[in-house]
């Protein structure tokens, strides 16, 4: 199995196919009468007028081999998990309650944490507000407010916005949509809480599908309260909020939110989102215990509790000590020391990230007790049923760090975390079978498939090509365009390229040449050398040798072979 640099890249952008030696691939552009014959010749996927053909990014080919231990042909494994309804969670407790003018149910319910003496409180309050109507109607009409911004934890578009950030109104349309909701909101969090609190941020998540549909198991660590404001209708979709106490998902429960209804924890909360089916749109408020915080950007209240030893409490403090976050400088040490105390408490969050930082610094220092030190905290993690952690540990086995290279055992362990509806892994099950670890050509599919349906933009990627090269798929244009569009709009470059090539075939130059225009400024090299091409053929763009030779020039200081022959000739 290749590196794991190699491994959790998608298909990439192969400049070796681009070679003018490759008689099956060249430019839209280029006169077929003048490339030699190929042998046997490759029809292009798609005819048209104007571009007759265009490059796709394509995918390396690697033929399948049994890992040891393995069968190739074995039938794909069912995977409740992924087909199973999510389990809801059932409120038992609750009474009467008065908000300032708004009187009704507060409803009450409790996890235990594993190896936790106390468990987490967390609070429902059914129709806090009448109506959200009006803002979801403001939200539709306004999608671009949507950021595509990668996510600081997966890299994958967030689809999130802020009109409300470190205590300021930044969207004033929506400020007056939510002003009074906020008030009601923190006049309950000061009740349930403390009376000094303060709100933070403000931010609106959507789940449509073709886009994020998860964010995987985490803590609010930078929030004092948490509160969630439902905006649809539950029976629309399937799935949304949930609750995982444990390290498995076997633990996971889901909470029904009502437009209207607010759901209210703090900071040592265990959650995430998945959604099914359908579309969700909700508003999380964030809340510090103070403005003074809020004004800070701190965390002040672990400092308080970290004398107390809770598992969470010093976990999260050691994320501030180690990324240098809320008002903490970074100091490894003083994280490590923190990490070690929440590891030994069970803490499986903290013994992955133990995990991580010490094949980091392994790498850095070459100490071979480092990397046993990993796989230790790794394994751990991964054997109390942490899907993050399965994860990390088959990345580790695939590429022997601290551990005998086994590929059985990478594919063991990835579709451990893999059928945790860990999306990740789920697009590394499929990557595994393409690189030929013993896994069957129909099961690669499947963990492609449900990757992209959870809206994960590699594999929407792979399963275009897939659909576009027949290739485990039956070959269908359309959806092949569909899954590349989708990948394409998450800001993936390869799917973006194949895009402009469809458009191109189809002798529709204009667009094409627009998404090589975007790709040009963002510094891809392919993308620059068609854009070049363009400009010196007049296909979709008025033609310009001067801009043809600016952009033509990017590519070749890349090592474009193509944009340097072509310049050769200007």
């Amino acid at each position: 199995m290749e590196e794991l640099r190699e491994l959790v890249r998608p298909y990439r952008l192969h400049l070796d196919f681009l070679r003018p030696e490759n008689a099956l691939l060249r430019y839209p552009w280029e006169d077929e009468a003048a490339m030699p014959p190929a042998d046997p010749p490759k029809p292009a996927p798609v005819k048209g007028e104007g571009l007759a053909r265009g490059f796709l990014c394509k995918r390396t080919r690697a033929k399948p081999k049994p890992a040891s231990g393995s069968r190739a042909n074995s039938k794909a494994k069912k995977v409740s998990n992924w087909d199973l309804p999510p389990q809801r969670f059932e409120f038992v407790e609750e009474k009467q309650i008065q908000v300032g003018d708004w009187r009704g149910v507060e409803q009450s319910g409790h996890v235990q944490k594993p190896k936790a003496a106390e468990a987490c409180h967390f609070y429902r309050l059914p129709a806090l507000v009448p109506s959200v109507q009006s803002i979801s109607k403001y939200l539709l009409q306004n999608p671009d407010l949507f950021s595509t911004e990668l996510d600081s934890v997966d890299k994958t578009p967030t689809f999130e916005f802020y009109p409300f950030r470190d205590g300021e109104w930044i969207d004033q349309g929506m400020r007056h949509l939510l002003e009074e909701i906020l008030d009601r909101v923190m006049v309950y969090v000061r009740l349930r809480y403390d009376g000094r609190c303060a709100a933070s941020d403000i931010l609106v998540r959507r789940y449509l599908p073709g886009e994020r549909r998860s964010h995987g198991v985490h803590f609010d660590g930078h929030a004092l309260v948490t509160a969630v404001l439902g905006l649809t209708d539950p029976e629309t979709y399937q799935g949304g909020l949930y609750v995982q106490p444990g390290p498995d998902v076997t633990s996971r429960t889901y909470f029904r939110l009502e437009p209207g209804d607010l759901l209210v924890h703090s900071f040592d909360l265990q959650h995430g989102v998945h959604v099914w089916e359908g579309a969700r749109y909700s508003i999380v408020f964030w809340i510090k215990d103070s403005a003074q915080a809020v004004r800070d950007r701190s965390t002040p209240w672990y400092r308080r509790l970290e004398e107390q030893g809770d598992a969470d409490v010093l976990f999260n403090l050691a994320q501030n000590f180690e990324h240098g976050l809320f008002g903490e400088p970074v100091d490894l040490a003083k994280a490590l020391e923190l990490y070690e105390l929440s590891a030994g408490k069970g803490h499986h969050f903290a013994q992955n990230n133990l995990g991580l930082i010490y094949r980091r610094l392994h790498e850095s220092s070459g100490e071979e007790q480092l990397l046993r030190k990993s796989v230790h905290w790794l394994k751990a993690a991964a054997e109390a049923g942490f899907a993050m952690a399965q994860k990390n540990l088959a990345l580790a086995y695939a590429n022997g760090q601290g551990l005998r290279r086994d590929d059985a055992q990478a594919v063991v362990w990835m579709r451990k975390a893999a059928e945790q509806l860990e999306v990740e892994a789920a697009y590394m099950m499929g990557e595994m079978y393409r690189r030929g670890c013993g896994v069957s050509s129909q099961e690669g599919v499947m963990w492609y498939l449900r990757s992209a349906e959870a809206g994960f933009p590699k594999a929407q990627y792979t399963v275009g090509m897939l659909y576009l090269e027949g290739s485990g798929l039956s070959q269908d244009l359309g959806k092949a365009e569909t899954w590349l569009k989708l990948a394409a709009k998450q800001g993936n470059p390869e799917a973006k390229n194949n895009v402009a090539t469809l458009h191109a075939q189809r002798g529709e130059v204009a667009e094409a040449s627009q998404i090589w225009e975007e790709l040009a400024k963002s510094g891809e090299p392919n993308a620059q050398c068609n854009l070049g091409m363009a400009y010196l053929r007049g296909a979709g763009r008025p033609e310009d040798p001067d801009l043809a030779a600016e952009w033509l020039r990017k590519a070749a200081q890349q090592g474009h072979q193509m944009a340097l022959q072509a310049l050769a000739t200007l």
